[in-house]
């Protein structure tokens, strides 16, 4: 990590660009939870939104000739360790990191995995998180345009379907005309950026909406749904957080933004906000949106005991008058201590 050292890039402008020497502080995983006052896994969703848009401490320029910028950010979240190689969010490779696509679309460009048109526009917090932008094949970021993630067959018929979703992207990459598919590799990653957004913005920040992923995107209230929540759960389960995300994410919160993406540090968090994924639509008929637009939240642990059963294990066949009385014998399950 890039703790306190002197790093120089060069930014889109050509002029030499600094990382942050004044890291923001907290941003280790043992601190940053630290002002909560529950364990993280048990935090409400309410309280965690709270927490990481507090400690969001930075908006970034999205292009600047002078400042630090979103090209520079990318430059330093998803380099590897030579700095002279940059991975690319749906291609699954590494390309040079310079120079980067100046609009000809013949590199690499600045990928918002929840798309502009969805909601977080070009202004504000959103359009510069850290936490959602990555670098992509030019190209193949004008193939997934704004669809939403999922994979073909599920909102549009299965003979649509093409794949790879272009010929510079990965190979198990698909897209029809409403859905992409990103790499397996990356599925993960994408989802959680998506999660990430759901739960950062609610709107209250300047030029921002309140951003909903759901299973019926377009019933969002302006503009501002992506989908499909379901298939991003099951993403999120398939392909966890590894330590390249957990580096970036890292990466975001020390030197650039001061806030982290709970859902690679706490997965569980995932289920417990959003729900369990719902089955997978068969032959094109989408998610029924007749009803809850999201799935279901599980139930919460208790601490209360568990309920007993009580099972009849033996009958006391007494004379009617005198003698033993009449009686049965029941039996608790699940066990249960002794009354004092």
């Amino acid at each position: 990590m890039r703790l306190a050292s002197l790093l120089f890039f060069i930014s889109s402008g050509g002029a030499p660009s600094l990382v942050s020497s004044q890291p923001f502080a907290n941003c280790d995983l043992s601190s940053y939870y630290s002002t909560l006052q529950t364990l993280p896994q048990q935090t409400s969703r309410d309280d965690m939104h709270n927490l990481i848009k507090s400690t969001h401490r930075r908006e970034l320029p999205y292009t600047s000739s002078s400042k630090q910028d979103v090209w520079d950010g990318l430059l330093a979240t998803d380099t590897d360790a030579t700095g002279q190689l940059i991975q690319l969010i749906y291609g699954d490779k590494d390309v040079p990191a310079l120079p980067s696509d100046s609009g000809t679309c013949d590199s690499w460009n600045r990928e918002h995995v929840w798309s502009r048109s969805r909601g977080v526009g070009d202004k504000g917090m959103d359009n510069t998180d850290l936490h959602h932008m990555r670098p992509a094949d030019c190209n193949v970021n004008v193939a997934r345009s704004n669809k939403n993630f999922a994979q073909c067959g599920t909102v549009d018929k299965l003979s649509n379907c093409e794949s790879p979703a272009h010929p510079e992207a990965a190979a198990d990459t698909q897209k029809d005309k409403n859905s992409f598919l990103p790499p397996a590799s990356k599925r993960g990653d994408v989802a959680r950026a998506i999660l990430y957004m759901d739960l950062r913005y609610d709107g209250d920040d300047p030029d921002t909406e309140n951003l909903v992923v759901s299973d019926c995107p377009e019933e969002v209230p302006n503009g501002a749904g992506i989908g499909y929540l379901s298939q991003l759960l099951q993403w999120h389960l398939d392909d966890p957080p590894d330590e390249g995300e957990k580096n970036r994410n890292e990466e975001v919160c020390t030197n650039w933004q001061g806030n982290r993406n709970p859902f690679v540090d706490y997965p569980e968090l995932a289920t417990a906000y959003f729900g369990n994924p719902r089955p997978l639509p068969q032959n094109g008929a989408g998610y029924s949106c007749s009803g809850p637009t999201t799935p279901p939240p599980p139930t919460p642990p208790t601490n209360d005991p568990p309920i007993a059963s009580l099972i009849i294990t033996g009958v006391i066949d007494g004379p009617r008058s005198g003698g033993l009385p009449k009686a049965i014998e029941l039996y608790a399950w699940p066990p249960t201590n002794d009354p004092p």
